[in-house]
């Protein structure tokens, strides 16, 4: 391993010193029929002996094309250009200087068709807006996933979290042979399809629905990749198992099976561990909890799980070296997909989990009152059990050329069981004691959530008219049960403590219905432009029932009712109204510019406090959206919109909740609605054929009527809470990046920085307090590859925060965290395989104790055998130095919390995994044939 590791030197160490060695290759591509050139054809350049690639170009608008910094040695040189054969030609390229070879010309298919002509495949095809790579000219290790395969790719970057970038862009979507894979989560396919059943990986940007049905491009576009399976892959079962076992009791098993028979694809996942791998995206946390989140918005639904998105209920991947806790997770899913006669098109999965969560948290927070301020500490343990089931289905029907319909429903059930306890004392800033106190919280709750939305468009005779509409509805049904046990002692100067005894029990039903519908006809204004009229309604209805007892002290029974704490709540929201919009597509540019009239009327009552809630508001929403194109590859868009943000019912609730009297919280019947200013300005250029790219990013959003907290402290350390309008809200965030490939280095380099601006209003004990935080994040990653040798990547990231009060300026903080990743693979002899991890995070300017410094190692080695590598047994260790520890640091209107929690330690696993199908290892790619007809 060690001359292994010496070899890996020496070439990097080659490839910084062979500059002056390397060659210019230049050429021309031109029609063999007509000897004129080729206007932007495409050649690549592979190396002979493996038919790995080196690098691609474009030709210019007169055939002509140049290949930089070429080593020495043996070549192909690849050219194709759509409607015509691809061309192979050895090359061999001389050391130093400018190389011009001979021209290269190509035959039309229609001339090809009077001979027999077998060809390879070309690496590279660039056809209108479509960048297709064939993989064979892509290696990658056995047993690899999709992931590993599209790292190599140029102009694609993967995140430590799974995220793809295009040329700095993200990918939003990811298809598998045109289809969405488990519903569009492009980390399901990525992670999981194995990369030598992939035949060509297709990086486009995909029209919005609205311009592929319109006919008109609107400018909205989705990153998107799609995967083409390999022709034995089509009809074919694949995919692989694994398990492992380790120290500490730990263990790790996954299942990835797939039937793809032409257009029915059958697709199976399964996994289960307790080393805090978990099944499913962020997305799919947010898309459930957001579903929840909208009952409550509209009227009292119950959101029956809240804070982080780590705390959703749904086990979620990404999270990483942040990841709070250790989980014990069963998770798994069916996806299916098909197509009948071009006609009938359905795609549906099913996800279900089962997660075990404990949590243990040490937390100190500053409170920023200008007066009363003090410093609080807590201890708390929370063991958590969530279970989840979810159901989606898309149904595409297209009745005829012109007319389909799109249902869309989804069925969402989850089960939650929590159990918390903390201990807490709170010194003011001259260190007298406040107060102390302990609580056992236990909830347990479950929820059903159940969509339906039916799209119907229909294209009229005349291009670009067009009528479409939407109807949906929504039932949310949530039930909770908890029991609250809190006993606290307050402390006055020259007084006996105080104390507070809590025990009590609550229930809560709550249901919410919501239906809505909107109409949408389109009327083209000449051959680029068209006239948009829309009409929408929305209404929804909730009902929540809230009971509350506290304990009769006599009988030790929860027999006293706490009317201050129940309330039987019932509510309507609706709001309708319609827009004009006048869209148009130049040459150019592309254009929008509307508006939209919306009114919305609340009517609320809590019928066990006899209090009625009546609020309409009627909003003039306007929009404009402008894209300028220089070129293919590089444009400037700007756009802009109005929105607003209705307050809850909850925010509208004059009654305070004194569930926890350390933080009492009520509503306010005055609250307006949030009015918003947003703006965004998007420039993007990228040279395919060299991999160098620039994005900037700036958006701007600014706040009337914000809705914002004005907090009560008092002298014993408790608080109390209510929502309140405020102008003076806005946020400025801006984003650059910038990445290059050095070939001569084979490497590639990104260099970036975020910077947000953040100014917000909040009130203390009845004094306006404005908060500024600034935010910098540079960063800086370097991926270095030869194949079958090495990949590395280099990354550094920096975040830069300071946080300042009017009211309390010797409250203002700057911290800092550095976060420096390394990941280095080798590929060994004997098909063995060492990766190694290595992440160091530096904390600073925080609160004593919160300032670590965290090096976080895992590595492994691994064996493939069997016939074509099918099997692999792996070695792996996890925080091989015993040295990981959870920090975070929050800052808002009123504090800063400093949080300390568990995470995973050092262990080992061994593990073994199994693959399917693995016939298409060997192969060298499809070849094209054309011939007379038969």
């Amino acid at each position: 391993m060690r001359k292994h590791f010496t070899l890996t030197l020496l070439s990097l160490a080659f490839c910084c010193i062979s500059y002056a060695q390397r060659t210019t290759v230049k050429g021309r591509i031109i029609d063999s029929t007509q000897q004129r050139g080729m206007a932007y054809a495409t050649v690549s350049l592979v190396h002979e002996k493996d038919s790995t690639l080196v690098t691609f170009a474009r030709a210019d608008s007169s055939g002509y094309f140049t290949l930089p910094n070429i080593d020495k040695g043996s070549y192909l040189l690849s050219t194709s250009y759509v409607g015509y054969l691809p061309v192979w030609k050895k090359l061999e390229v001389a050391a130093g200087g400018e190389q011009v070879i001979a021209d290269v010309n190509m035959t039309d298919l229609v001339t090809a068709q009077n001979v027999t002509v077998q060809a390879k495949r070309p690496p590279v095809t660039m056809n209108n807006d479509t960048l297709e790579f064939n993989t064979e000219n892509f290696k990658t290790h056995p047993n690899a996933v999709v992931e590993d395969m599209l790292k190599k790719m140029p102009g694609v970057t993967v995140e430590s979290d799974g995220t793809i970038k295009v040329n700095g862009q993200t990918v939003q979507k990811i298809l598998v042979n045109g289809k969405e894979f488990f519903t569009g989560d492009p980390k399901m396919a990525t992670k999981n399809l194995p990369a030598d059943a992939v035949d060509k990986v297709q990086l486009f940007d995909k029209k919005s629905d609205r311009s592929e049905f319109t006919g008109i491009d609107d400018g909205n576009t989705t990153r998107t990749i799609n995967l083409k399976l390999k022709k034995d892959r089509n009809n074919a079962l694949f995919g692989k198992i694994y398990g492992s076992a380790g120290t500490n009791e730990r263990y790790d098993g996954q299942a990835n099976i797939n039937r793809f028979n032409n257009e029915e694809q059958i697709s199976l996942l399964a996994m289960g561990n307790n080393t805090n791998k978990q099944g499913f995206s962020i997305a799919d946390a947010m898309n459930f909890s957001g579903a929840l989140a909208r009952g409550m918005r509209n009227g009292g639904g119950i959101v029956i799980t809240g804070g982080s998105s780590s705390e959703t209920g749904l086990p979620t991947t990404g999270m990483g070296q942040n990841q709070q806790g250790v989980a014990t997770t069963y998770a798994g899913g069916i996806n299916y997909n098909n197509n009948w006669n071009k006609k009938t098109d359905l795609n549906t999965s099913y996800t279900g989990s089962d997660m075990h969560l404990v949590t243990n948290r040490q937390s100190t927070t500053q409170n920023l009152a200008p007066t009363n301020s003090y410093v609080r500490k807590d201890n708390s343990e929370t063991a958590s059990d969530n279970t989840q089931h979810r159901i989606n289905l898309a149904l595409d029907q297209k009745i005829d050329s012109s007319f389909s319909v799109k249902f869309t429903p989804n069925i969402t059930w989850q089960k939650t069981a929590s159990n918390a306890t903390s201990n807490y004392n709170s010194v003011s800033s001259k260190g007298v004691a406040l107060n102390e106190g302990s609580t056992v919280n236990i909830n347990n709750a479950d929820a059903v959530n159940i969509t339906n939305n039916i799209l119907l468009r229909k294209r009229l005779a005349k291009k670009g008219r067009t009528l479409s509409g939407n109807l949906n509805n929504t039932y949310n049904h949530s039930q909770s049960s908890g029991r609250l046990n809190s006993n606290m002692l307050f402390y006055y100067e020259n007084q006996m403590p105080v104390d507070s005894v809590i025990s009590q029990i609550n229930s809560r039903d709550a249901v919410t219905q919501t239906y809505g519908a909107n109409v949408t006809y389109t009327e083209p204004i000449g051959k680029r432009s068209l006239l948009e009229v829309s009409s929408f309604g929305n209404i929804s209805i909730g009902k929540s029932n809230k009971t509350t007892y506290d304990q009769n002290l006599g009988n030790g029974k929860y027999d006293l009712y706490n009317e201050l704490l129940s309330n039987d709540f019932t509510s309507r929201y609706s709001y309708g109204g319609g827009g004009l919009n006048f869209r148009t597509n130049q040459k150019m540019f592309n254009a929008t510019v509307g508006t939209s009239l919306q009114t919305a009327a609340l009517q609320a009552t809590n019928n066990t406090a006899d209090v009625k809630i009546r609020q309409t508001f009627t909003d003039l929403l306007p929009n404009a959206a402008f894209q300028y194109l220089f070129s293919r590859f590089r444009n400037l868009k700007l756009d802009y919109y109005a929105s607003t943000v209705q307050p809850s019912v909850t925010q509208l609730q004059p009654i305070a909740d004194i569930s926890d009297p350390l933080n009492v919280s009520s509503g306010n019947a005055d609250l307006k609605r949030q009015y918003n200013h947003t703006l965004n300005m998007n420039y993007f250029a990228v040279k395919p054929e060299s991999g160098t790219n620039i994005r900037a990013l700036l958006m701007v959003v600014a706040s009337k009527d914000a809705i914002v907290n004005a907090d009560s402290v008092k002298e014993n350390g408790s608080r109390s809470s209510r929502p309140v309008n405020a102008d003076g809200v806005y946020m400025v965030t801006g984003n650059f990046g910038y990445g290059f490939t050095v070939k001569k280095l084979k490497s590639r380099f990104d260099v970036g920085s975020s910077i947000s601006y953040n100014r917000n209003v909040a009130f203390l004990n009845d004094e306006r307090n404005l908060i500024s935080n600034l935010a910098i994040g540079p960063n800086l990653s370097w991926n270095f590859s030869i194949d079958d040798v090495i990949d590395l990547r280099l990354s550094s990231r920096f975040s830069i925060s300071k946080a300042t009060y009017s009211l309390q300026p010797q409250a203002n903080t700057n911290y800092l965290q550095q976060s420096y990743g390394g990941e280095m693979t080798n590929y060994l002899p004997w098909s063995l395989v060492v990766n190694n991890q290595f992440n160091y995070v530096l904390n600073s300017g925080r609160t004593s104790g919160f300032n670590t410094q965290v090096p976080l190692w895992n590595a492994s080695i691994a064996k493939s055998f069997l016939k074509n590598k099918r099997a692999e047994v792996k070695l792996s260790v996890y925080d091989l130095l015993n040295k990981n520890i959870g920090i975070t640091r929050t800052a808002n209107q009123s504090a800063i919390v400093d949080q300390r929690y568990n995470v995973l330690n050092r262990y080992f696993t061994l593990g073994f995994t199994y693959s399917l199908n693995k016939s298409g290892l060997q192969t060298k790619g499809a070849r094209i044939m054309v011939g007379p007809p038969m």
